[in-house]
């Protein structure tokens, strides 16, 4: 698990959770989201990522430039389900600072006004995503919601869309 600014993914799967979210929940709406927006099976069943090298093996490297990792703001540091969910999945999870998300919240797709009203984002899992994703990112689509978590997926600016 990784704190800080400067890393960035090919592909970056934002997240947002209430306290007490369970790991299969972040999981299953990962697949969910993996399935919608980049056509095909997630990472947790071992499959390709469209162009990303490693990806056969259910993930990337975690290093600063991880073909694809999960991002979250800094506040659900020690959030197990969060952390569970990244390690089933063999994706590094990264905690960004709150600032970092403030940046990118004039691009996002949705809004929930109780997740404003308490981090000034209006979607993490968007914000967090584009800020994973690096300059220039774009989100795949809106958010996906489940009872405790949202997922957005978002890809490098090098990225072709798919």
């Amino acid at each position: 698990m990784a704190r800080g600014e400067g890393l960035s993914a090919r592909y970056a799967i934002g997240l947002g959770a209430r306290c007490g979210v369970e790991a299969r929940e972040a999981v299953a709406l990962i697949e969910k989201a993996r399935e919608i927006y980049v056509s095909g099976p997630s990472p947790a069943r071992g499959r390709r990522w469209p162009g990303v090298s490693g990806s056969d093996e259910g993930g990337a490297d975690p290093h600063p430039n991880a073909e694809i990792a999960l991002f979250t703001i800094e506040s659900k540091h020690g959030e197990s389900g969060l952390e569970e969910a990244a390690r089933l999945l063999n994706l590094p999870l990264v905690f960004l600072p709150l600032d970092t998300l403030l940046a990118r919240k004039d691009e996002l797709l949705t809004r929930s006004l109780r997740v404003e009203a308490l981090t000034g984002v209006g979607s993490v899992a968007e914000a967090a995503a584009l800020v994973g994703a690096g300059a220039g990112s774009r989100l795949f689509g809106p958010r996906l919601a489940s009872a405790g978590v949202t997922c957005a997926i978002a890809r490098n600016a090098l990225e072709e869309a798919p």
